[in-house]
């Protein structure tokens, strides 16, 4: 019997994705799997005569093996979880990664260097309760792509951003030593694939989506040993941990994308990362190693 999956993405992301999506569908069917695409707009999950469901148009459906989820909506997969159907990326990966506040929580203290970092709103900054001189770069806590990201310079830049962002839960940073570059490194479980540096000469925001450049970079011993620190930390499926860099050129951590985008991982090299991806989970599964 074929082993059978859930690929699921929410509406305005699919559109974006179809290439990406047509890859999951051929890679799963030369590698004997039945893997179903859905858009999380058809799902409704919750309890239904005291036990936990998940309902398909409103009806009842076979449990997948594997759900692969691409939306973000950790209250979901930890019900996948809960339902013992093994997800991927986990329900904790979704809840800590998908918050920046969170995730730099979790991984202070760990010896993983990154910016000085504060919790904060962008009503609290306006009332005179900045930790942090100008300028400073402002990001909302669940900001994707580099969207909802500002830099501030003055007062007047910061009652700017206040008027988009409100009582939004954000967090501040100071400016990186060398604003405009960063670095993805692409994980799969505990094994780095790739890693693709990122700059943009005109923006202090090196994403590719923004204009940025790609090229293929090579970690040196240094910089391995602190991705693995992070990779240490958590059970990933397929991540990208996003790095800054200081005034001398060393990894500041930045973030962790959990539905990561693999564009420039693509373009930069020829790591078929979805094969790798469908190998992985066949693997876990085999081994019973999803739930823990």
């Amino acid at each position: 019997m074929k082993t059978k999956g859930w690929l699921i993405y929410e509406e305005k992301h699919a559109e974006k994705n179809k290439a990406f999506i047509e890859w999951f569908l051929g890679e799963a069917n030369e590698l004997g799997i039945k893997l179903d695409f859905i858009l999380q707009s058809r799902i409704s999950f919750g309890i239904q005569n005291n036990e936990l469901v998940i309902l398909l148009d409103q009806e009842s459906i076979d449990s997948p093996d594997f759900v692969i989820m691409r939306n973000i909506d950790p209250l979901f997969n930890e019900q996948l979880e809960r339902m013992r159907i093994p997800c991927f990326n986990s329900h904790h990966v979704s809840l800590i990664c998908n918050d920046k506040a969170r995730t730099h929580q979790y991984l202070a203290g760990k010896g993983i260097s990154m910016l000085e970092t504060y919790f904060t709103t962008a009503d609290e900054l306006l009332t005179g309760n900045r930790p942090l001189p100008f300028p400073f770069v402002i990001k909302t806590r669940t900001g994707r792509g580099g969207g909802d990201v500002y830099k501030v310079e003055d007062l007047q830049q910061l009652e700017a951003v206040h008027d988009q962002l409100s009582t939004r839960s954000i967090i501040a940073q100071p400016l990186a030593g060398i604003p405009g570059k960063d670095l993805r490194v692409y994980v799969l479980g505990r094994e780095i694939v790739g890693a693709v540096l990122r700059s943009n000469q005109k923006s202090f925001k090196a994403n590719f989506t923004l204009g940025g450049q790609a090229e293929a970079y090579s970690l040196t011993e240094e910089e391995l040993n602190v991705v693995n620190k992070i990779i240490e930390q958590f059970d990933f499926g397929l991540v990208g941990i996003d790095f800054l860099f200081d005034e001398d050129g060393r990894l500041l951590f930045n973030e962790i994308e959990d539905v990561v985008g693999c564009r420039t991982l693509c373009i930069t090299s020829n790591i078929n990362i979805v094969k790798l991806y469908l190998e992985f989970i066949l693997q876990k599964l085999s081994t019973g190693e999803t739930f823990t």
